[in-house]
């Protein structure tokens, strides 16, 4: 099925508007898998509110096949924007489509950039965790391990 057939189909599912979080990342990678800690630490809070998680990964295809134009998306991501590590940065999605910033996170741009280029009109909002560290480890590091509760109830208030 190509885009627009798809396209066309998902308008005709349901107008009912719902709440979709993606969490994108590469828990092998330390801070790098921050955003997949996070939803699953909130996973079942978000559930029980009739909240949709999904763990991306850095499957950008993959999240990308799940976006509608219907629903309501967050996607989480970790991002180096040289502030202090665990600091939260909330954006509207069109706001991200509209400037080329090249240092929004490591894997959302592709995302971005697949939403750009089918021209879909995706709502939502994007949540970067500023990272301290990428290394090949399992794990976060210490400074931000010791941010994971704050970092949870805040993306958890944002979205409820």
């Amino acid at each position: 099925m190509d885009f627009k057939t798809s396209k066309r189909k998902n308008k005709g599912l349901s107008s009912i508007m719902g709440k979709k979080v993606i969490a994108i990342g590469n828990s092998l990678m330390m801070d790098d898998g921050v955003a997949l800690l996070i939803l699953d630490k909130i996973k079942k809070s978000l559930e029980d509110n009739g909240i949709e998680t999904i763990i991306g990964e850095t499957d950008v295809e993959f999240c990308f096949s799940l976006l509608n134009e219907v629903d309501v998306f967050y996607i989480m991501d970790s991002t180096y924007y040289g502030n202090l590590p665990g600091t939260l940065t909330f954006k509207n999605l069109d706001d991200i489509r509209k400037t080329k910033d090249q240092s929004r996170s490591i894997h959302s741009l592709g995302l971005i950039d697949l939403i750009n280029m089918y021209n879909m009109d995706i709502k939502g909002y994007f949540i970067g965790i500023e990272i301290s560290n990428i290394d090949i480890n399992l794990g976060l590091s210490n400074i931000l391990q010791g941010k994971v509760e704050d970092i949870s109830q805040k993306v958890m208030s944002f979205i409820i």
